[in-house]
């Protein structure tokens, strides 16, 4: 029902902004859901953007930069006035401000952190690079000497204002500032209001340490079933606390970038590709660049096979029936060949299959490969003895299918496994090469096979 409602008043407000009725536009943005403001936003041409932004409230501008693309993000940071970024970025958490301070212009981020009443929340985290656990902290969280009274920490508590992402735990530091244990909020609800928070806390605290790959941070929480991971310098010195939510949304992202560089759609040294799917959204001249070279092989291969074809004209011209089953050969050799590729590229990126151990996957999948050529090989002869009444025919028909598609099989796993080795893109290159080889090989193992039994049986 919420979302028949959103849908509702996203489709009136775009009605409205087309119509100038800003006002309207103005109270009915405001009531969506964060995510359903940037869809509005993202819905709209460019021009009826720089209409939309200068009528929104800072909330609503910051909940949209909050939810698009960085890069996307900075530029709209960049088209606002240096007074109304101040506004937006009051709206934001410090880790989120950070994050698009960190992104847009060194000027203009300067003239911002002037003006910022927060400043000081933000420009910590500005000191750590955006991969690191330390860029992705917040540095709201509550932290209380280890001494404090249960009661007195949670007048504090009280005093302090509220904010939109709530941290569930309390942390515990001594005299030095380092961190000395952790407490749930519900705990210290039912401690007794003089009991200290050294005797409430939990001693056995999982922390990281700034300058840590924000995919431990992330992979930490997650081990440990965390809502929020606190983050310490050298010293144990508590700096910042990493929320859940931030650190799965890393996590993805991380899991993301992986999969493409391990099946090399992006190089090792990428930063940003997990975001920018290259052979999807990107420009058209790299597409081109790494679909079109695989073509030209399955161009050449097919000219090849063309020529292989020629080469035994005799025997085609003698028994023409042979020439009725070449579709199957080629097509069933091809089929079997790309099932291989798939499942190679999905267990490789999902770590089901060890390369160090390539050779133990590739006998299974030869075993696999003779299984079903030898199952499609008997289904395909005995229907070709049916159809041709000449049981030679069948017999040649299903070894060469059996053969090929042992091979293409074998190719499925092997020419998927060289490209990543080699650091090529196999998701785009394995298609190609298997259609190509299975092409020219089904081809001379099927018309050998017809020279070799055809000429000594009739």
């Amino acid at each position: 029902m919420v979302t028949q409602t959103h849908q509702s008043n996203m489709k009136q407000i775009v009605t409205l902004i087309k119509a100038g009725k800003w006002k309207e536009v103005r109270n009915l943005f405001s009531a969506l859901l964060p995510a359903d403001k940037s869809d509005v936003y993202e819905s709209l041409a460019e021009e009826q953007q720089q209409e939309l932004l200068p009528v929104a409230r800072a909330s609503d501008v910051a909940d949209i930069i909050e939810q698009i693309e960085d890069q996307e993000a900075a530029q709209l940071a960049e088209s606002l006035t240096p007074g109304v970024l101040v506004q937006v970025l009051s709206e934001m958490a410090p880790d989120e401000a950070a994050n698009l301070l960190g992104d847009i212009d060194q000027d203009l981020r300067k003239r911002v952190l002037e003006q910022l009443p927060d400043a000081s929340k933000i420009r910590p985290l500005l000191r750590y690079p955006d991969d690191t656990a330390g860029g992705l902290m917040t540095t709201v969280f509550y932290v209380f000497p280890e001494e404090k009274t249960a009661h007195d920490t949670i007048e504090d508590i009280r005093s302090q204002p509220t904010y939109e992402e709530e941290i569930p735990y309390i942390y515990a530091v001594d005299e030095h500032g380092r961190l000395t244990g952790v407490i749930k909020l519900a705990d210290i609800l039912r401690a007794h209001p003089g009991e200290p928070l050294r005797t409430i806390a939990k001693s056995q605290v999982v922390s990281i340490s700034a300058h840590e790959d924000q995919e431990i941070a992330a992979r930490l929480l997650n081990r440990y079933d965390l809502l929020a991971l606190p983050v310490v310098d050298d010293h144990q010195r508590i700096l910042g606390v990493i929320t859940a939510d931030d650190a799965m949304a890393v996590l993805e992202d991380e899991t993301t970038e992986d999969i493409y560089k391990r099946v090399g759609i992006i190089s090792g040294g990428s930063t940003q590709a997990a975001k920018s799917n290259l052979l999807v959204q990107g420009p058209l001249w790299h597409v081109w660049a790494v679909r079109i070279p695989f073509l030209l092989v399955t161009m050449a291969g097919g000219i090849l096979a063309g020529i292989v074809i020629e080469m035994f004209s005799d025997i085609l011209e003698s028994e023409v029936i042979l020439a009725f089953f070449i579709p199957v050969i080629m097509g069933m050799g091809g089929n079997a060949g790309l099932q291989s590729t798939s499942i190679f590229i999905r267990g490789y990126v999902l770590d089901h299959i060890d390369v160090r151990h390539i050779g133990k996957h590739i006998l299974r999948e030869m075993g696999i490969g003779v299984g079903m050529g030898v199952v499609l090989g008997l289904i395909t002869g005995a229907f070709a003895v049916l159809w041709q009444g000449i049981p030679e025919i069948g017999l040649v028909v299903g070894l060469a299918l059996s053969l090929t598609i042992i091979i293409a099989t074998i190719l499925g796993f092997l020419i998927p496994f060289f490209l990543t080795k080699i650091g090529l893109d196999p998701a785009a290159g394995a298609g190609p090469l298997i259609t190509t080889l299975k092409d020219i090989t089904g081809l001379f193992i099927y018309f050998g096979l017809a020279i070799l039994l055809l000429d000594k049986f009739l």
